[in-house]
């Protein structure tokens, strides 16, 4: 009976000596039980009796005999390995299409793995169906990947050691209607040694929403992760999933280095700075990073480095560079080894739904390498971030067009400043206060200098209370000099003439003047530093200003979505709820206001710090950006903001590591709301970004980067077509 075989592998020949495998889900933390229902069929023509080796009963006589079958469980599977098997008897979902994993392998003694082989084994697989309809498609961890579907699939690999590839195999009906089918897998080694295996696989039709009643666009994305019955059972199964990995990137990879020899004009130094060089280096396979070993040297580019590593003006890097060659007068790297990374990928990766609660409740939101998230709506294309704790659902803007990229996912395809200033730690504010005056501060240590660099000094300033800029005035050295050439000068030197823009002209302004106390060596000196800033924290947070991204997305909400309609004549702002955006601006380093110390923001801690973490709870009322005081601070002037860093943590970002595929890589550079640190070392304001490796970083607020605005659907938003494909996004009605 079909029914008894429904879930489970079934090897097609009875030479294997496995003839059931399952596996037991992941992260069971507890004793489980698993009923089997087990028959055998018997071959009419295999002979039976119990007295006499050559007779045989008719088929009548043994009809209700009993057979006795003897069962032996192996849970040893450190000691055995499989050449052709399924994962596990259940049937997957990712992005809304059913699939399955199936692993081959050239070897069975698991001790056997990596060896080397003399002459490659060519490992050949077969998946075909028992109908002409349903279609294939796969991924497999050696990172190749085909989307269109096929009647069939053939890969063929070399295998030059022992190893295990796993392919996940996607299983499309060309209907697009529910039901199931057998398919059947056939591994061959080297053309001879053959291992067959058959599955069962329930078919979903593409558009499994619509198809099966799920017209409410959050009914939708719940069943859509599991293709489940009904919404309970797939919140369910979505809480089962358990917490995310936050000190990983989803997808996670493996990373292989990949050297490229003899590379011309590899890398030429910036201006004024030295670099650093070590006789050897060590590579991160989880970050695909490199860092500097051996004897480390900080100095200019000559030739007595040659045959050393370089990661640039850091210590650790993503692509390093062994010195072949050098011209000495243009500070040029000619001939290198160029080393970087090659990402070897893996299917076990954190991808669709997961849950953590919000201010509202418990909020679904979209991890990893999503596809099936994405919504046409207003003449724009957006992405599903996640379903907020009261059923809205929050979507960021991705483009005019299906497949936009880079600056293209921005607003007007456009670099906007989050803020015009960048010196001091209210200008982390979506909005602002500015009660300010001319402070000096206490003597601090100042790093933000460029060794080789000539800069002016001089004896006094001039504060511009226009342009809240400050110039040198008085008796100002003759010429620009470097700090070391500087300190040399004795007392000519930082003592006559403290004061420094830091500027490579005599007449350069600057936000913070620097007062030079005392050197330290080329790159740091003691120093005090008189600005134009805030009296308090209270001050930094009255937001009586709008920041510019506040501004260019009010300015946009107005006049793309403020009195525009649907096809249906209904105005886009009725899709459209009140939402909080959290800037997060309380902190657990500094005190928030000052240029001294260094201020680190809670986002800072809770994304940056080894024990990763993320929440969707906005702690502070005055940092709840919203249009009504039932939402938040009510202090926006429309129902638009920008995405946070936690959001992008839950995604799938991680702080300065790449991700080349989860869902909000976009290869441009975009804003997030969540301040990261003002640090007092540079005199600089951050936020947390994403740039266009997918990777979250910290950056000057007065960068020009991607704006991509955040709004809130109501809950009650139904789906009229659509299956949330990039190819077939989600087209909404009320």
């Amino acid at each position: 009976e079909d029914t008894v075989l429904l879930d489970a592998v079934r090897y097609k020949s009875f030479d294997n000596t496995k003839i059931w495998v399952d596996t037991i889900p992941a992260n069971t933390n507890s004793r489980i039980t698993k009923n089997y229902s087990l028959k055998i069929w018997i071959d009419e023509n295999t002979l039976i009796s119990d007295t006499d080796p050559n007779k045989d009963y008719t088929i009548d006589e043994w009809n209700n005999s009993y057979v006795s079958l003897k069962v032996k469980v192996d849970g040893k599977l450190d000691k055995m390995n499989i050449p052709l098997s399924i994962e596990t008897s259940d049937t997957y979902v990712e992005n809304n299409k059913a699939y399955f994993i199936t692993k081959i392998s050239n070897y069975l003694d698991i001790s056997e793995a990596g060896k080397f082989l003399e002459t490659p084994d060519n490992m050949k697989l077969e998946i075909t169906g028992t109908n002409s309809d349903v279609l294939f498609a796969y991924k497999d961890s050696e990172g190749n990947e085909v989307t269109t579907g096929s009647e069939s699939l053939i890969l063929n690999y070399n295998f030059t050691t022992n190893k295990i590839v796993e392919v996940k195999v996607f299983v499309i009906p060309k209907n697009d209607a529910n039901g199931e089918t057998d398919i059947n897998l056939k591994l061959s080694k080297n053309g001879s040694q053959v291992y067959e295996l058959v599955k069962r696989v329930m078919l979903k039709g593409n558009n499994y929403c619509l198809n099966n009643g799920f017209n409410k666009l959050g009914d939708c994305i719940l069943v859509s992760e599991n293709l489940s019955d009904n919404v309970e059972t797939a919140k369910t199964q979505i809480a089962n999933k358990g917490s995310v990995n936050l000190n990983d990137t989803a997808p996670s990879y493996t990373y292989l280095e990949e050297t490229t020899t003899n590379v011309s004009n590899a890398y030429t130094i910036l201006t004024g700075y030295k670099y650093q060089f070590g006789t050897g280096y060590s590579f991160n396979s989880k970050t695909g990073t490199f860092s500097l070993t051996g004897t480390i040297v900080t100095d200019t580019l000559s030739d007595i480095y040659l045959n050393y590593y370089t990661c640039g003006v850091n210590s650790s890097c993503s692509t390093i560079y062994k010195i072949l060659g050098t011209d000495n007068a243009t500070q040029t790297i000619i001939l290198a080894d160029k080393t970087t990374f090659k990402i070897a990928s893996t299917l076990r990766s954190e991808v669709g739904l997961y849950q953590i609660e919000d201010d509202y409740g418990t909020s679904y939101f979209y991890r990893g390498d999503v596809q099936n998230n994405n919504v046409y709506f207003g003449g724009f294309y957006w992405k599903i971030i996640r379903m907020n704790g009261d059923g809205s659902i929050r979507l960021i803007y991705s483009g005019t067009t299906p497949n936009a990229t880079g600056d293209q996912t921005s607003i007007n395809n456009t670099k906007y400043k989050y803020s015009d200033r960048d010196y001091e730690p209210t200008y982390v504010g979506y909005m602002r206060g500015e009660d300010f005056t001319l402070q000096t501060s206490s003597e601090t240590i100042y790093y933000g200098i460029v060794a080789l660099k000539k800069y002016y000094f001089a004896d006094n300033y001039i504060f511009d209370e226009e342009t809240k800029t400050f110039t040198l005035s008085g008796n100002i050295i003759s010429e620009g000099k470097t700090f070391k050439e500087m300190n040399s000068l004795g007392a000519e030197g930082f003592s006559k003439y403290p004061y420094t823009c830091k500027s490579t002209s005599s007449t350069g302004t600057c936000q913070v003047l620097v007062k030079v106390n005392s050197y330290l060596n080329e790159t740091s000196v003691k120093a005090q530093y008189i600005s134009y800033s805030s009296t308090s924290l209270e001050a930094t947070r009255t937001d009586d200003y709008d920041s510019n991204a506040k501004y260019f997305l009010d300015d946009w909400y107005a006049k793309n979505i403020v009195g525009k309609t649907d096809s249906n004549g209904a105005l886009l702002t009725s899709y459209i709820v009140d939402g909080s955006f959290c800037n997060d601006r309380s902190f657990y380093a500094g005190n928030g206001y000052s240029l001294v110390p260094r201020t680190n923001y809670s986002g800072y801690k809770r994304l940056v710090s080894d024990a990763k973490s993320a929440t969707l709870k906005c702690s502070n009322l005055g940092d709840k950006f919203s249009t009504t005081t039932s939402r938040g601070n009510a202090k926006l002037k429309h129902p638009v903001a920008l995405i946070t860093a936690d959001e992008v943590a839950l995604a799938g970002g991680k702080y300065e590591i790449d991700n080349q595929d989860y869902y909000l890589r976009t290869n441009g550079f975009f804003w997030t709301m969540t301040p990261s640190l003002f640090n007092q070392t540079l005199i600089r304001i951050d936020l947390f970004i994403v740039n266009s490796w997918g990777r979250m970083s910290s950056y000057l607020v007065s960068s020009g980067l991607g704006m991509r605005p955040v709004i809130n659907l109501r809950s009650d938003i139904q789906i009229s077509q659509g299956d949330g494909t990039i190819e077939n996004p989600y087209f909404l009605k009320i």
